[in-house]
């Protein structure tokens, strides 16, 4: 009987240190999320009006890095300081678990990629409970309370699509293959589908436009990777594909290249970073579209200044979208060269 007492005392003993071991863990990730003020940049000891969160768990580490910039340079404008939540931390949290940890720490708004995940609606649905706006960015979750979005539209970028692969005039069907992430934030995804569909049909093409989603896992970079590889082994192969981040367009022309697939298929992308510029310059993508993500991150801490500050915001705020095509991406990347040099 003395056996017995004494094994559970130890385990309740145990399971009373786990727990504040745990609890000790989470406070801690807290005030590193809270207190730390390195990530900025004006000096370390500078005093704030304003302290937001800025959560994304994109691939796209370059695309959000200009968001994040943009965001940044016009919160310092407006005596606001944009921390990037998760960013210094050895523990990965997901967006919902970052969003959570946002409340807690009592920010002053949250700027988000979203998405139409149940979870993150509710995450951000709690955030506005506690008085704290939400403006989603780049991606959307339509349902939630997020008082902004700040994007393109999927639709319109789908026509954007359309119109480039109509300049070859086909007169035969096309086989049109966009990739897509296998998430559930698919849904503004198929509005590009939509999109190029529509600009067919416009024309009086709609019966040539045979057109599919390729889902792909975008778990990491090289799951999209090789999902990406896979469309380009054996003899099927479309006559179009279309790529909507700046990872997926670089795994497409890479994969083109290795499999000595360059010229068999038309390749389109997205995002105007140097290397797919310089994809563009070498005809190995025949165009892409850009989006000007600094001005996207400002646009979304100018959201959360004016709700803030009025108590209103508009609930959508447009970027613009532009195409891109080889002798512009020679031309920008040989400014760009120019400006380097002087």
């Amino acid at each position: 009987m003395d056996r017995k007492r004494n094994r559970a005392f130890v385990l309740i003993s145990i399971l009373v240190v786990l727990t504040a071991v745990i609890t000790l863990a989470s406070l801690v990730v807290v005030r590193l999320l809270t207190g730390r003020a390195a990530h900025t940049a004006a000096s370390p000891g500078e005093q704030y009006l304003r302290h937001y969160a800025f959560i994304h768990t994109g691939s796209d580490d370059g695309l959000w890095d200009k968001i994040y910039s943009g965001a940044l340079g016009r919160a310092n404008e407006l005596d606001a300081y944009v921390e990037d939540f998760g960013a210094s931390l050895t523990v990965d949290y997901d967006r919902d678990a970052l969003i959570g940890i946002a409340i807690d720490a009592a920010v002053d708004g949250i700027i988000v990629d979203g998405d139409s995940s149940e979870e993150t609606t509710r995450m951000i649905d709690l955030a506005q409970e506690a008085g704290i706006p939400v403006v989603t960015v780049f991606n959307d979750s339509a349902e939630s309370d997020r008082v902004c979005f700040v994007g393109f539209s999927n639709y319109s970028i789908g026509r954007q699509y359309g119109a480039e692969l109509l300049d070859d005039n086909p007169s035969e069907a096309v086989r049109i293959c966009v990739v897509m992430d296998n998430d559930s934030g698919a849904g503004g995804q198929n509005l590009v589908i939509s999109g190029i569909y529509d600009e067919f049909a416009d024309r009086g093409l709609g019966d040539n436009c045979n057109i599919e989603g390729v889902y792909v896992n975008n778990e990491t970079t090289f799951t999209a990777e090789e999902d990406i590889r896979d469309i380009f082994i054996g003899s099927n192969l479309p006559d179009a594909i279309v790529a909507l981040n700046s990872v997926y367009t670089r795994c497409l022309f890479q994969a083109a290249v290795d499999y000595n697939k360059t010229g068999n298929v038309a390749l389109y992308g997205f995002d105007d970073s140097d290397d797919i510029l310089e994809a563009l310059g070498k005809e190995l993508l025949e165009a892409t579209i850009s989006v000007d993500a600094s001005k996207m991150g400002a646009s979304a801490v100018e959201a959360l200044d004016e709700y803030i500050n009025t108590g209103h915001v508009t609930n959508y705020i447009a970027q613009d979208t532009e195409v891109i095509r080889g002798l512009e991406a020679r031309t920008i990347l040989a400014l760009e060269e120019q400006e380097e040099g002087t």
